[in-house]
């Protein structure tokens, strides 16, 4: 059991740590063809006039955006990669993977934020120059199940937290 652990969590760790270099080069390919094509942006967003006018401001804007708003999950598979790399070492009940843990959930708690904050700004900011500006806010039921999950890893980190503090303190009186 503790070798298909072990073994997981090294699979883990390298994806976690993969996914942390493969994530942010996509956005910056997606930013770079969205200010050298800002028309291509119209397609994405659809309601939007196909020939309307997108000014390469606009299109450095929601690139902008869609660069902030992979930050926090970035910050969740580098939490994940430390978690995943002490799970891999053999430490399960500690201080620091409680904090991991911690971090992973107020992490994914922001990318849920961002799921919907994301697309809201960027339509706004492509519909500036057509005729009528768009609001456009998109919630779902996978959204919320997934800050439900993230609210869930947080209350798990600070309940770790907790274990582990008192499992230090049992060890401090044998």
């Amino acid at each position: 059991m503790k070798e298909r652990f072990t073994r997981l969590s090294q699979t883990l760790y390298w994806t976690a740590l993969a996914l942390s270099v493969v994530l942010p080069v996509l956005v910056l390919l997606y930013a770079g063809k969205a200010v050298s094509d800002p028309a291509s942006l119209l397609s994405r967003v659809p309601g939007l006039p196909p020939d309307m006018t997108v000014t390469r401001s606009q299109a450095a804007l929601v690139a902008a955006i869609a660069l902030i708003s992979v930050l926090p999950m970035l910050a969740a598979l580098r939490a994940m990669a430390r978690l995943f790399d002490s799970y891999r070492a053999g430490d399960i009940l500690s201080d620091a993977n409680a904090g991991s843990i911690l971090t992973i959930g107020r992490a994914l708690l922001l990318v849920a934020f961002f799921t919907v904050l994301t697309p809201t700004l960027q339509t706004l900011i492509l519909s500036w120059n057509g005729p009528q500006r768009m609001l456009s806010i998109g919630l779902d039921g996978g959204t919320l199940g997934f800050a439900l999950a993230a609210g869930l890893l947080t209350v798990i980190g600070w309940a770790m937290g907790e274990a582990a503090r008192i499992k230090a303190e049992n060890e401090g009186f044998v």
